[in-house]
């Protein structure tokens, strides 16, 4: 048998972290969804993926707040990002139930939904966190100030 070494092991854990979220997202999705569509991926902190049935996998924006970006413009916006994507997820992770409503489409083709967990709305949630801004549309603000 072939030892992997220590690269290798760092190589397999990254591996193992970047995999197995999207997966938990999926099957967590799946189980505790009370709507017709369910969460099948957290893009990051405002955006997942919608599966709905007779239905492409689709994008949908989270309505009520904004989020920093991963593709940031500096190193804190991208640590926000992350932290925040992980915020979502772990709300949905731990939820008994999830509720997706869709209100139309966005510039970008992107479902505008309202994501409830527990019969309450995400927004509040990740703003109380610090983890997003309540938004409305319009210009957003810099997360690098």
């Amino acid at each position: 048998m072939r030892r992997l070494g220590l690269s290798g092991s760092i190589i397999t854990i990254i591996a193992l972290l970047l995999l197995i979220p999207p997966v938990i997202d999926a099957l967590n999705g799946a189980v505790k969804s009370k709507s017709r569509c369910d969460v099948a991926l957290v893009m990051d902190g405002d955006t997942i993926k919608i599966s709905c049935p007779g239905y492409e996998l689709t994008s949908g924006r989270i309505l009520g707040y904004d989020s920093p970006e991963k593709n940031a413009r500096c190193i804190p916006e991208y640590i926000l990002a992350i932290r925040a994507t992980w915020g979502l997820r772990t709300l949905l992770w731990q939820a008994r139930t999830v509720e997706i409503r869709q209100n139309g489409k966005d510039r970008y083709q992107r479902d505008l939904i309202e994501l409830r967990v527990n019969g309450k709305d995400v927004k509040a949630a990740m703003i109380r966190k610090g983890l997003a801004r309540a938004y409305n549309g319009g210009r957003r603000g810099s997360w690098c100030e």
